[in-house]
């Protein structure tokens, strides 16, 4: 008797499903981790024979603008993590890859243009008179440089954040959706905090490309001038 009751009130789970480390927002992740590592090292300097950071730099300017709407969108559709959230991850990699390498050759142009204004050696160390002081002349010009190529490099620390910060929150969520097993990944409170520093982070890396492209233009106008 008692087992009838227990069976009628009681619905039937399924069977508890493995959810690490097969699933693919956790391959995700790991793909994120590879991809930056792989491309940090890269300083292009030429690309078909142009500049590499002159071309490379419209793909940041355009994605990284699109990969901040999306993670604000899937942060306040909770829904949306489980349905698209594979594809934003993907989205997201591409974007940081392409942001990774935008700031590593912008550092290589950074570096020929010193050069060139005296202002750095070979092999990147400060030239300078006695005593290792920077010389004077091209101040103009090296400062924007400088400036931009600083903005660049937080840009690419932005990125690699928003996108890890976005493969969490799709982990968590498709975790909640997929995982019978309780844990503090099936915690809500865990997926709201990541979800609201995430929305930080799209928030400020669109931002951070406005202002590097901004100085970049302003760079660029200067140099015409």
């Amino acid at each position: 008797m008692t087992t009838a009751l227990t069976g009628s009130d009681s619905p039937t789970k399924p069977p508890t499903r493995r959810f690490f480390p097969s699933d693919p927002s956790v391959l995700l992740l790991a793909a994120t981790v590879v991809v930056a590592v792989a491309v940090a090292p890269f300083e292009l300097s030429k690309l078909f024979g142009l500049p590499a950071h002159a071309l490379f730099l419209h793909v940041p300017v355009v994605l990284v603008p699109i990969l901040a709407g999306v993670v604000i969108a899937l942060a306040v559709r909770p829904v949306w993590r489980v349905r698209y959230g594979l594809a934003a991850g993907v989205f997201g990699i591409v974007t940081m890859a392409a942001t990774i390498l935008t700031a590593g050759a912008g550092e290589k142009l950074r570096d020929e243009r010193m050069q060139r204004m005296g202002r750095l050696r070979p092999g990147g160390a400060p030239a300078g008179g006695p005593g290792g002081a920077p010389r004077q002349g091209g101040g103009g010009e090296g400062n924007l440089l400088d400036r931009h190529a600083e903005l660049g490099s937080q840009l690419r620390l932005l990125v690699l954040a928003l996108v890890v910060l976005l493969v969490v929150l799709v982990i968590l969520a498709r975790y909640r959706a997929l995982s019978t097993t309780e844990g503090l990944l099936a915690n809500s409170v865990l997926g709201t905090v990541v979800a609201a520093l995430a929305v930080v982070a799209a928030v400020v890396s669109a931002i951070w490309v406005v202002r590097t492209g901004h100085l970049g233009a302003e760079m660029t106008w200067h140099e015409g001038g």
